[in-house]
């Protein structure tokens, strides 16, 4: 089973996704902020298991539109070059598709 990271400050975001993709067969872990993200990562227990990770772009103290990117695991991406995201709000139909792209 894949393993998706749910990166978002806001919790009630979080429980929607995270709903609609273990009701799609994903397991999901959830983080409300790079902190926290980093905990889990960088825990043993889940640092081998996360195929992909989506981050809000929208944190606090950003002044960006509000959407998904998505990140794979040991991989860098630099803002300059986030191009694939997907624009909240979403259905769960493109939360899938986006995903399954994804992966």
């Amino acid at each position: 089973m894949r393993t998706i990271m749910i990166v978002d400050d806001e919790p009630e975001i979080l429980e929607k996704v995270r709903s609609c993709l273990e009701d799609n067969e994903f397991d999901v872990v959830t983080a409300l902020d790079s902190r926290q993200a980093l905990e889990v990562l960088q825990s043993d227990e889940e640092e081998k298991n996360i195929d992909l990770i989506l981050v809000d772009t929208h944190m606090p103290g950003t002044e960006k539109k509000s959407a998904f990117f998505p990140v794979k695991p040991n991989s860098k991406a630099k803002d300059s070059e986030i191009s694939n995201f997907l624009e909240k709000p979403f259905t769960k139909k493109q939360l899938l598709d986006f995903v399954k792209n994804n992966l």
